[in-house]
């Protein structure tokens, strides 16, 4: 009797420690680069983030819409209502949140420069500050050159634009709408200024 109890003891350990393991660790551990564990997900800014698509069938006619879902971090395209394009986007970080709410794009410019973020250097092109940003103070002989915005389109007076830049599965830009470089020269070939975006 005493060696069936033996037995039993020791069958019911090995029972135990062939179990999955389910604990919370565990599971988010399974769970990292799926879409329900989407938070989990750190991309760095140096990795290329699938860019997105674009097709127009033929015939395909109608008002030019975007709609940018900053929780997805994505910008649809849509022509007469239906949707042919589509993109990975960065919108503004913690402190430099997008605006939501429905923007006519004002005015568009291929080779446009940032007025408020950018960089000083000095008469030779050395760079004294890598991260300037307007009104903090500029040192003796600096000369500010403001960061670079390809592809970019006017959405506010306020400094908010869609143009070319690092995306990354996060919000990471100043309030701009971040596209990767192919995308942005796509969605700013084929938008017309007056065109709607609807940021939510």
């Amino acid at each position: 009797m005493k060696r069936f109890f033996v037995m039993l003891v020791a069958s019911a350990a090995l029972l135990c420690s062939c179990s999955p393991d389910n604990s919370p660790a565990k599971m988010q551990e399974l769970g990292r680069g799926y879409a329900f564990a989407r938070p989990n997900i750190k991309v760095s800014t140096t990795e290329a983030v699938a860019s997105g698509y674009w097709d127009v069938p033929a015939g395909v006619t109608g008002d030019h819409l975007i709609v940018v879902d900053t929780q997805m971090q994505v910008a649809k395209y849509y022509i007469g209502g239906r949707q042919v394009g589509q993109s990975a986007v960065s919108s503004g970080k913690a402190g430099h949140g997008t605006p939501s709410g429905t923007f006519p794009v004002m005015e568009k410019d291929a080779d446009h420069k940032s007025s408020t973020y950018g960089s000083v250097v000095d008469s030779a092109g050395n760079t004294l500050i890598a991260d300037y940003t307007a009104g903090q103070p500029m040192p003796a002989g600096g000369i500010y050159k403001g960061a670079p915005m390809i592809n970019a389109m006017k959405l506010t007076n306020t400094g908010i634009w869609m143009h070319e830049g690092i995306v990354t599965s996060a919000p990471e830009s100043h309030g701009c709408i971040r596209l990767p470089k192919k995308m942005a020269k796509i969605f700013f070939d084929n938008t017309p200024v007056g065109t709607p975006v609807i940021i939510k």
